[in-house]
């Protein structure tokens, strides 16, 4: 459910081009927030693929197979883009904004698959699209896996205990299934590799669609033909049955398996049926996934169930967990993963998914289940017998496993309380969960298995209660969000009723892991009466206020607990903040950035994460990358820019990036350290560097850099040379239109459009070595310099950029084409224990002129030279 997770206890008890008319974003766009590739294995996502979400108000370019704005198609023709297509095509956008609760309506109707065939870095490739601001979110196409863990595969018969573990049936005393055994009208979608459709314990489960028997019509017109028995998703056909991996067979059987018919196993689910929507492709690989979720969702499934998932998550997978809840009305239900590992799984770790860990038949959390904060509820996942092919049935284990089971329990609890949305029916499953933690080794997984194991017969007796939810959780520092040493966090959030009225409505707020960083200056606020499906913000009046301790390391991971309380009951939900963070955004003049802790300048992650990029004024970020680079020679740089397959990593943080309080040389000083020492070929230097920015004019159009080198090694450093790479987007839209020059007298390489605009630059302020300015056309063979396009960036094409001149890029058409460039100086010799100073402006203006200007009004500061 929502994804702080949530314990409580009772206290008493896109080749069709079409050239559109030029466009431009009317705002500039947000932060990505998926998975970096850098923590996934390749296996993990499509390779060459994007998922994009186009912005509502450009929805007039959105076509089948084309979206029809120049510059998208301009760059998507240089990226070799051959199919574009709509990812949900026979979806419809929503009628009104929100559902009957309140709800927001998710609109998957702008959403489309990008294959291209270009040899570009896919998430260089994603972040050059987003930057644009035409789309809600450019994300990797992630590939989930199933989720099961083979036990006895062979074996014929096994204890159904599972059934009784979570007391559908008993054998002593009222069970579940003797208050309620489900409805036909309640459908289980299960997405997942295909199912057996002649199983005799099956083929009487399945929700057949005898609006469109098998006749080669689309008798129904819902643009599925035939879809009499389920669609398979993968493969774009009327047939489910499973290829490749016989995992869904065996799922189907977890939650649905005929019950009371002489043979076989039970399925938890009783007399709900089934919608089986194979999401593989022939090989069993899941390659429709999400697809899947939405055509159970379209198709009238009010649980869905998907056994599989992945370490990968953004901003697509949880859209299509909004529109299945938010539009249809379904209660999404995902395994929580077999790695054994403290671990937000996907779509399991999604809001509004009920996320579910596997025990054994003794209660005790199973060993290769995922335990988090975001597990929602246990489920017997551990040697559960069910169906499997050729009509058999076998034994197998995985969180697999355990979701359908409890998507079985799930479907009874919709059935028998026909008033309830699928949240609620999600949140009285997980209120009325027996209490697991006391047992065996479960302590030392408190709070991440959930509320404990389910338990049907109490989800259907047990008195009505309250079940307050934590949700929309904002934290801010009224000023630039990045949480650093004496900041004062301010925490608001929506406690939302799901069930009973409540009253008296109490929160308290505490750190349970890294609670010696901060200090909790407000930790209480009292929402008073919630009724069923209100919510009440603690915000702007009671906001919980937290201050960073100035013992925090950085990038320090702090876990917070809400705890709710009426005075009968206490939920707790649990959330993380990092604190300390080792990166300043400057947003104080006309142009923004971010100044990081170890040498990157505007984003302090790879795929344009944490940071500004730089702005000019209103723009987008007008920045993909910048870095700083130091050379010694063709084999040895130093720098955390692209290298040849993925961003180099060279130098690591002494001392975090600080804000100067009170300010000595501008309106807002930065200082801090790092050093080279993990670099393939390191370079004995640190570098402690500092940023100035100015609030009033003349300087307001620059940000000022200073890195101060200092020899740390017994020996004379020769021929080093520093600068700063910068790959600029200047008006990210038409990117590919862009051109660097160089002016030699003000010491500047900087980087326009073709058409009049934004100028952006790198200015050498520092007189203590030579201006060099390299400027690199950034397409396939490098028009006669250096190429990062095919190969990457590596050393000794560093060290020429850096070392060496080129004064233009971008005539290799008459209209531009994507550039990046490198300001230095050098060569210096420094001597043991000697220093050489280096400083940078970082300018935007609104043309060459402007730039100019902008840099020679720039105000004086004294360069330093001191040790290191």
């Amino acid at each position: 459910m929502k994804k702080l997770a949530t314990i409580f206890t009772a206290l008493a008890v896109i080749p069709a081009f079409v050239f559109a008319q030029q466009s431009v974003p009317l705002t500039a766009p947000k932060a990505q927030s998926y998975t970096p590739l850098s923590k996934l294995n390749p296996g993990e996502y499509l390779p060459k693929t994007m998922l994009v979400k186009v912005t509502p108000q450009f929805r007039s370019a959105c076509g089948p197979n084309s979206i029809a704005i120049d510059a998208v198609q301009k760059y998507f023709s240089s990226l070799g883009v051959y199919s574009v297509e709509k990812t949900f095509p026979t979806v419809k956008a929503p009628e009104k904004a929100t559902n009957a609760w309140g709800a927001p309506m998710i609109d998957l109707t702008t959403i489309y698959t990008v294959k291209f065939n270009a040899d570009m870095d896919l998430e260089k490739a994603i972040g050059k699209l987003f930057n644009m601001g035409f789309f809600e979110y450019v994300e990797p196409y992630f590939i989930p896996s199933t989720k099961l863990t083979p036990n006895d595969q062979f074996a014929t018969s096994a204890s159904s205990y599972h059934i009784y573990k979570i007391v559908a049936a008993s054998t002593s005393g009222m069970s579940g299934w003797d208050i309620s055994t489900g409805s036909a009208s309640i459908v289980i979608g299960i997405t997942d590799t295909g199912t057996e459709l002649s199983h005799p314990d099956l083929t009487n489960q399945i929700a057949y669609n005898t609006a469109d028997p098998i006749d080669g019509n689309d008798n129904d017109g819902d643009s599925y033909t035939d879809n009499y028995r389920g669609w398979d998703v993968g493969m774009n056909d009327n047939d489910p049955t499973w290829q490749g991996d016989a995992h869904g067979v065996h799922v189907s059987g977890c939650a649905s398996a005929q019950v009371n018919n002489t043979i076989g196993v039970a399925g938890s689910g009783y007399n709900c049926k089934f919608l089986p929507v194979k999401i593989a492709d022939a090989s069993g690989t899941l390659i429709a996934s999400y697809q899947g979720i939405t055509y159970a969702a379209d198709h009238g499934c009010k649980v869905i169930n998907c056994s599989w998932g992945g370490t990968g998550g953004g901003s697509f997978g949880q859209n299509v967990i909004d529109y299945a809840t938010n539009n249809t009305d379904a209660l999404v239900i995902a395994a929580s993963g077999n790695n054994s590992q403290d671990q937000a799984f996907y779509p399991a770790a999604f809001d509004r998914v009920l996320s579910v860990a596997s025990t054994g038949s003794n209660d005790i959390r199973s060993s290769f289940s995922n335990y988090n904060y975001t597990v929602d509820v246990c489920s017997p996942g551990s040697n559960i017998n069910a169906t499997w092919t050729g009509g058999s049935y076998t034994t197998q284990s995985g969180t697999s496993m355990a979701s359908p089971v409890c998507a079985g329990a799930a479907a009874i609890v919709r059935a028998y309380y026909p008033s309830y949305n699928a949240l609620q029916a999600g949140q009285r499953l997980k209120q009325t969960t027996d209490y697991i933690y006391s047992i065996g080794s479960n302590s030392l997984y408190m709070n991440k298995l959930g509320t404990g194991r389910i338990n049907l017969y109490k989800a259907l007796t047990d008195p009505a209660a309250p079940s307050i939810v934590w949700e929309n959780k904002l934290t801010t520092d009224n000023n630039d969000n990045a949480f650093v040493i004496n900041d004062t966090m301010f925490i608001t959030g929506d406690f939302k009723n799901y069930l009973a009225n409540a009253t008296g409505v109490t929160a308290t707020l505490t750190a349970v892991s890294g609670g010696t960083y901060v200090t909790i200056i407000d930790g209480s606020t009292s929402p008073g009466s919630i009724n069923t499906l209100q919510a009440v913000n603690n915000g702007p009046a009671d906001p919980f206020k937290v201050k960073i301790n100035t013992n925090a390391p950085a990038n320090q991971n702090v876990i917070f607990k809400v705890s709710i309380t009426d005075g009968t009951y206490t939920f707790d939900y649990f959330f993380t903040e990092v604190v300390n963070v080792d990166y300043i955004n400057v947003a104080i003049n006309d142009v923004s950035s971010s100044i990081t802790s170890k040498g990157l300048i505007g984003y302090n992650m790879d795929a344009q994460q944490q940071g500004l990029g730089f702005t000019y004024m209103n723009s987008g970020s007008l920045l993909y990358e910048a870095s700083l680079m130091i050379g010694k020679s063709s084999t040895a740089v130093s720098d955390m820019a692209r290298g040849t397959t993925t961003p180099d990593v060279d130098f690591a943080s002494l001392s975090t990036v600080r804000v100067v309080i009170p300010s000595v040389v501008s309106d807002f000083d930065l200082d801090g350290k790092f050093r080279d020492n993990i670099a393939p070929t390191p370079i004995p230097v640190t570098v402690h560097h500092k940023a100035y920015a100015w609030s009033a004019p003349p300087s307001t159009k620059y940000i000022m850099v200073q890195y101060v080198m200092t020899n740390t090694s017994g020996s004379t450093l020769s021929n080093i040379y520093a600068g700063i790479f910068a790959d600029w987007d200047i008006d990210a839209t038409t990117y590919n239109d862009n051109r660097a020059g160089e002016d030699v007298t003000n010491k500047m390489g900087y980087v326009y459009h073709t058409l009049p605009g934004i100028y952006c630059g790198v200015k050498l302020l520092s007189n203590t070595a030579p201006f060099l300015h390299y400027a690199i056309d950034n397409v396939q063979g490098g028009a006669g310099g250096v190429d990062l396009y095919t190969n990457g960036y590596d050393a000794a094409e560093k060290y020429t950029t850096l070392s060496t001149g080129r004064a233009t890029a971008g005539f290799t058409t008459g209209t531009g084409n994507d550039v990046c460039d490198v300001v230095s100086a050098g060569p210096y010799t420094i001597n043991p224990g000697d220093s050489a100073v280096v400083a940078f402006a970082l300018i935007a203006g609104d043309d060459l002129a402007d730039l100019q200007g902008a840099g020679r009004k720039r105000q004086p500061v004294a360069e330093l030279s001191e040790p290191g």
